[in-house]
């Protein structure tokens, strides 16, 4: 069951267990910078599309200058929405909310990994319905609209790096992307015994920036040439360290939920 993953993870050896203690707080290990991706010149890495959605703007008005994953309180996950993994069909809309929220290209070798372990299992779909998913007397007679995802990859460092998050305009105001990052964080959590999570965000985009530090996200680089065909070039290099709460956040992404 879901307690006996959290009593496993917290059965790590004690330098690992230390990362989490709040006093004295331990220097982390450091990301290797041989192990982030290279800039889109060479290979596709992602860009965030997402802002601060109203609600959680007025969950974090009070937010601390250090927010956690314990702190940040998350809106519930809107009863039209279903989490779905990418398939086949689902590649045709995935391309298209990309092309329509992101400001760089991919190329089709980034979809094909995407299909391929360990890529696939961190990679998440947001459906909408028209009717609330468990609403049995509302049958499923229209297609649900894929409206976001999130893809993610495992670097050499044990590290998860979100690749690409993006949601369309009218659904921001859900909470949906926060519910996305913390799906795939506990995810890669259980299954990858990943201890922190990273991103690059394109300097231009202030309000993803800003939704990232409120997330308990902090600065830990820049590059000032990292989008070769942007302008400006810039990216911000985040992170985040993971804990307890975060494996909590969505115990359904945990495998012994199901044993």
């Amino acid at each position: 069951m879901l307690q006996s993953s959290i009593t496993a993870w917290l059965q790590k050896p004690a330098a690992v267990m230390k990362a989490d203690q709040p006093n004295p707080a331990p220097v982390p290990p450091p990301i290797r910078l041989e192990d982030l991706p290279a800039s889109p010149a060479s290979q596709s890495v992602g860009v965030s599309a997402i802002v601060p959605s109203s609600a959680d703007e007025r969950n974090d008005q009070k937010a601390p200058s250090q927010p956690t994953s314990a702190l940040f309180s998350t809106p519930p996950l809107p009863a039209n929405v279903e989490f779905a993994p990418l398939t086949q069909e689902l590649i045709p809309s995935f391309k298209r909310i990309l092309g329509l929220t992101l400001p760089v290209a991919y190329p089709p070798v980034f979809f094909t990994e995407s299909m391929d372990e360990p890529i696939h299992g961190i990679t998440i779909m947001a459906l909408w319905y028209p009717n609330p998913v468990n609403d049995a007397a509302a049958p499923r007679t229209e297609k649900p609209r894929l409206v976001g995802a999130i893809r993610c990859r495992i670097l050499p460092s044990a590290n998860l790096y979100i690749s690409t998050i993006s949601l369309l305009a009218p659904y921001r105001s859900h909470g949906i992307a926060t519910h996305l990052l913390q799906r795939v964080a506990a995810k890669a959590m259980d299954k990858h015994g990943v201890r922190c999570v990273t991103a690059h965000v394109w300097e231009a985009n202030e309000e993803g920036l800003e939704w990232y530090k409120k997330r308990g996200f902090e600065i830990i680089g820049r590059e000032d040439v990292y989008y070769h065909k942007l302008k400006p070039p810039g990216a911000i290099l985040v992170r985040k360290w993971l804990g307890v709460a975060d494996l909590l956040a969505h115990p359904d992404s945990v495998s012994t939920v199901y044993s």
